[in-house]
């Protein structure tokens, strides 16, 4: 028969003693060492409910995004829109946080590739001076930069520099990515110009001048005697057409002007006036009617419809379809780095749904 050593008895009593000990803090009792094993090693649920307690609802690269930080965005999209947050439907909200939260992962990952390659991201002082000077141009005193700064949660003049300078950074540094792209050829430019020279073309302009008399709360018979007698004066020189519309003319803008209407397009008047107005030759006073009164009308001078030069509008061209090209290469290169960089963020959507 196999005899034990009473030092192997008393090592298996201990290990067994260990092995209970273990079984009854992780299986049981969940013990300190279960405890400590979860920390170093937090399940999904974990994290969850550690980011929901500390108000995180996305890390990228570990970086924590919080959600005060998704509905300050959202209150600022509103506000650039001119819409009241008190306003929008919990759908719509919802819907608002979930861009936002896009947006902020965007940045943030555009903010790491920023400080391993600042060397194409450079800004210069005079660059950062001259954005904040465009930025407090919109105000007309410090005081109301100020409270619009707080409205931001920016607590001072130079966290705004600061975070003008890094935006300035990514976008220097997202250019330098999608310059290629945005970039139009005369080539391209001329072909452009080709196919809708017809909307670049600028109509026929008249300027105008009117004497007008509304129907609306009259007889049209008694507008229309009124004004024939004036219009017979004014052919015959015995009437001036200016005093005349400003001792008469019911159309408060125009009768302090001499009844100037300035420069006029045909295709953005009513019918019943464009059709007569675009018919007469100039300096020939007419009688006219509308369905808003009646109107002695003088064309006093035409320009022509004209087609600028390619050359003239060159630059301007390749500048507008450089601008059409640039968004959706940044929204283009902001998805391949989420993609590239997808095992990198974590989403905590049950907060996002709070």
């Amino acid at each position: 028969m196999l005899k034990m050593s009473k030092a192997f008895v008393v090592r298996m009593a201990l290990w067994s003693a260990l092995m209970l000990y273990l079984v009854g803090d992780f299986f049981l009792f969940n013990g300190p060492l279960r405890g400590e094993l979860r920390r170093m090693f937090p399940s999904s649920e974990d994290k969850v409910a550690e980011a929901m307690a500390e108000g995180i609802c996305a890390r990228v690269y570990n970086a924590p995004i919080y959600l005060s930080q998704v509905d300050r965005r959202v209150t600022e999209r509103l506000w650039r829109t001119g819409r009241d947050p008190e306003r929008v439907s919990e759908a719509e909200r919802k819907m608002l946080r979930w861009l936002a939260l896009e947006d902020l992962i965007a940045e943030a990952l555009v903010r790491i590739k920023v400080r391993v390659n600042i060397e194409q991201a450079e800004v210069s002082e005079v660059e950062v001076d001259d954005e904040l000077a465009r930025f407090e141009s919109r105000f007309d005193s410090a005081l109301e930069r100020d409270q619009a700064l707080a409205n931001q949660g920016i607590e001072s003049r130079q966290e705004l520099r600061l975070r003008m300078q890094a935006r300035l950074e990514q976008e220097k540094y997202v250019l330098s990515k999608i310059k290629a792209s945005i970039t139009v050829s005369d080539e391209e430019a001329r072909a452009w110009y080709e196919q809708y020279h017809e909307e670049l073309t600028t109509p026929e302009r008249r300027c105008v001048r009117h004497v007008f008399i509304a129907t609306l709360e009259r007889p049209s018979d008694q507008a229309k005697r009124v004004l024939t007698e004036q219009l017979v004066s004014i052919k015959a020189g015995q009437a001036n057409f200016a005093e005349v519309a400003k001792m008469i003319s019911e159309d408060e803008r125009s009768k302090q002007v001499g009844g100037e209407l300035g420069w006029m397009r045909e295709d953005r008047l009513p019918d019943d006036f464009a059709v007569p107005v675009f018919s007469m030759s100039v300096d020939s006073p007419e009688l006219i009617e509308t369905k808003l009164g009646w109107h002695i009308v003088e064309v006093t001078a035409i320009k022509a419809s004209e087609l600028l030069a390619f050359e003239k509008m060159k630059s301007e061209i390749i500048a507008a379809l450089s601008d059409q090209r640039r968004q959706q290469a940044v929204d283009q290169y902001r998805h391949q780095l989420r993609l590239l960089n997808h095992d990198k963020v974590e989403i905590y959507g049950r907060l996002m749904k709070s």
